[in-house]
């Protein structure tokens, strides 16, 4: 009875997404051509970020399924092209996880406690591009956060920064505002361990950015084992010249805000490293 009842729950969640979306005109402007062969047509970086793949050296069946998942998810992103106004879904993009679109059973979020189901690891792929978004300018339509923070200090991003997609009701979407096209690159490095996405120009970016966090509340973890709940405010300002020819002076305001709230868990996660991030300015 359960299992119905969250069934009909899910279902209720994705028909009012999928709604919503409808009357904000949405899918109207997704992004839809990937061109990875055309690469060449936009020389100039935004943005880079690169995220490590947690290790789970105690169970390596289920690190070669995410890393499958991985790799089947970035097949549908890499070379996609954004233009000028273009929206990017991840759910647009990357089929419903399930086996009969070829994924595999990986470790993920339920409820605060770590579960397997199709698509495991696909949060790794949505937090990069995240990161690589905000770090590009784009204007963000929607994100989520995690609801805990089991990683610590070994966490792979920075806090305050990550992004989960469900599918049917949460997805990442960012659109793209700046008026030049844009291409977005996604890499999984199986030897390194580690996922790279970029966003290049046809142009060079014509702004600085800027991301700040702030920690604004610390919750003690709920036993010695455990991991401890935050609260998180994250600004991103974006640098503009006053003049053309005066690139050192700029004007700066903040152009998003977004404050993530995480619960305590009772236990930590495996290790695992850092995200890096690099701009193209």
């Amino acid at each position: 009875m359960k299992q119905i009842w969250q069934a009909c729950k899910a279902s209720l969640k994705s028909g009012l997404k999928y709604g919503a979306a409808w009357r904000q005109g949405y899918p109207w402007h997704y992004a839809r051509l990937q061109q990875p062969e055309a690469s060449g047509r936009y020389p100039y970086l935004w943005s880079q970020s690169t995220t490590p793949i947690p290790p789970r050296p105690d169970s390596p069946e289920v690190s070669e399924n995410r890393l499958w998942n991985l790799r089947l998810a970035a097949r549908k992103i890499h070379g996609l092209t954004i233009q000028p106004q273009q929206i990017f879904s991840f759910w647009h993009r990357v089929p419903r996880p399930t086996r009969f679109s070829g994924f595999r059973e990986g470790p993920v979020f339920v409820r605060g406690e770590v579960k397997l189901d199709f698509g495991g690891g696909l949060c790794l792929i949505s937090t990069n591009l995240f990161n690589t978004f905000l770090l590009a300018g784009l204007e963000i339509l929607e994100r989520h956060h995690h609801s805990i923070d089991p990683y610590g200090s070994k966490r792979f991003f920075p806090l305050g920064r990550d992004a989960t997609v469900a599918y049917g009701y949460k997805d990442l979407m960012v659109r793209n505002t700046s008026g030049i096209p844009l291409q977005l690159r996604l890499d999984v490095d199986s030897e390194l361990g580690e996922v790279t996405s970029s966003v290049w120009g046809v142009t060079p970016c014509p702004f600085a950015v800027n991301v700040t966090a702030e920690t604004l509340e610390q919750t003690p973890a709920p036993n010695a084992d455990g991991m401890p709940g935050y609260r998180v405010k994250v600004t991103r300002y974006i640098g503009r010249p006053i003049q053309a020819h005066l690139e050192a002076s700029r004007i700066w305001q903040p152009d998003y805000e977004a404050i993530a709230v995480y619960q305590p868990s009772q236990s930590s996660y495996y290790n695992t490293g850092s995200t890096s991030t690099t701009t193209g300015i």
